[in-house]
């Protein structure tokens, strides 16, 4: 089907461009003309400009908050009685990104024909999860779309809100590191070599220390081509083993162990899997079609083999407790508060609130992660500078004790 770029106007006057698949000019025409646009010029597109502009779609970034913003808006629109396919039109028009922009004004076509909400957007699971289409699929089923709009909002601003204190915790010492790599690295390859070559004429030995760091010197400054090669070369050989089922599960293993990390991924993923989990069963969603969706949307291929495994338990009759204590995946604490969420019939709220405690657990270690690494990292730095301004004091006294004699 051809591709055609079309530029109009809306209601409000604001200019919008764009492209989209159509049998011909004129039913692209009538079809934005009937989401309300005014149509200023629709035209063939492709050849070496549409490529590029595929090229550019496939290499923007797509940012969550785009779909937060959207969640929140909608709600606010529905809750106020706006009807859903004008509102989702109207928030089509005023946001940014020509591929979710693309994809909304797809949702309201699909409306517009008939298809449910829930159907529409899970034709773009690049901008709408699993979970995100269950939810609203629950709200469809109960009326009460409004309201899961408002919870996947919440959701959504939580898990956005706890990957940001993630990052801007470890920028400071990914930095540090940067930082410490590039002095240690300037010093090695244009400082220490001048003051060798001062040595070796003057026919001093080299102690131990200036040796090794000369040999550094050399490899870096003749050989080195082969440390990115061999970065590189070890990214895609990491990334081809962890595209393999045992290779991923392995790695995602091995972070849970990680001494310092390990406790603070997962926590991560506790409170990941609690607020998502949580949030499907106070939306009416029932326990076994809640650990499907939870199970792919996790996030670690071991807590997802754990989940898979409870499911099955469940489906064959077992409480959700019990399955979660044999997984040996989860911490006793949660285990338990399962089992009292199941007695008392209040398992979401549980979750709920234990999504709170481990963000603030996640928080407190990251705290403690920051704290402790900064001081080592300065530590480290400050011995390798010591050990490189050793390294070139060292022949210098012994040139100083040969002038004395």
């Amino acid at each position: 089907m051809p591709q055609y770029r079309y530029k109009a106007r809306d209601r409000s006057g604001i200019p919008l461009t764009g492209v989209v698949q159509a049998e011909d000019p004129k039913a692209v025409s009538l079809s934005l003309r009937e989401l309300g646009y005014q149509v200023i010029l629709v035209e063939e597109f492709g050849g070496l400009a549409a490529t590029l502009h595929r090229l550019q779609q496939r290499l923007q970034p797509h940012r969550p908050q785009e779909v937060v913003f959207f969640t929140r808006q909608l709600a606010m629109m529905v809750r106020s009685g706006l009807p859903l396919m004008e509102a989702v039109n109207g928030i089509a028009i005023q946001t940014r990104s020509i591929p979710f922009r693309k994809a909304l004004i797809l949702v309201v076509e699909d409306l517009k024909g008939g298809m449910s909400f829930s159907e529409a957007l899970a034709r773009h699971p690049r901008f709408f999860s699993n979970f995100f289409v269950s939810m609203i699929r629950a709200g469809e089923a109960a009326g009460i779309i409004d309201e899961i709009l408002e919870r996947l909002a919440s959701v959504s601003e939580e898990e956005l809100e706890l990957r940001g204190r993630i990052q801007s915790a470890l920028a400071y010492p990914c930095l540090l590191v940067f930082m410490s790599l590039s002095i240690i690295t300037f010093l090695l390859v244009a400082v220490l070599p001048k003051f060798v070559g001062i040595f070796e004429e003057a026919g001093a030995k080299l102690p131990l220390p200036t040796a090794i760091l000369l040999a550094i010197s050399r490899f870096l400054s003749r050989l080195w081509f082969l440390v990115p090669v061999a970065a590189v070369g070890g990214f895609f050989l990491l990334r081809k083993y962890a595209r393999t089922p045992m290779g991923l599960y392995r790695l995602h293993g091995w972070q849970l162990k990680v001494p310092i990390l390990g406790p603070l991924i997962q926590k991560t993923i506790l409170a990941r899997f609690c607020r998502i989990m949580g949030a499907l069963l106070k939306s009416g969603i029932q326990a076994v079609p809640a650990l499907t969706i939870t199970q792919e949307i996790v996030g670690n291929q071991v807590v997802r083999q754990a989940l898979i495994h409870i499911r099955e338990a469940v489906v064959g009759g077992a409480n959700l407790a019990d399955p979660f204590r044999v997984a040996q995946v989860f911490p006793p604490t949660l285990c338990q508060m399962i089992s009292a969420g199941e007695r008392t019939g209040s398992l979401d709220e549980i979750l709920l609130h234990l999504s709170d405690f481990y963000d603030s657990e996640v928080d407190r270690d990251l705290r403690t992660l920051t704290s402790t690494l900064e001081p080592i990292l300065l530590l480290t730095m400050g011995l390798f500078v010591g050990f490189i301004a050793l390294s070139v004091l060292l022949p210098i006294f012994q040139l100083v004790r040969v002038f004395r004699r």
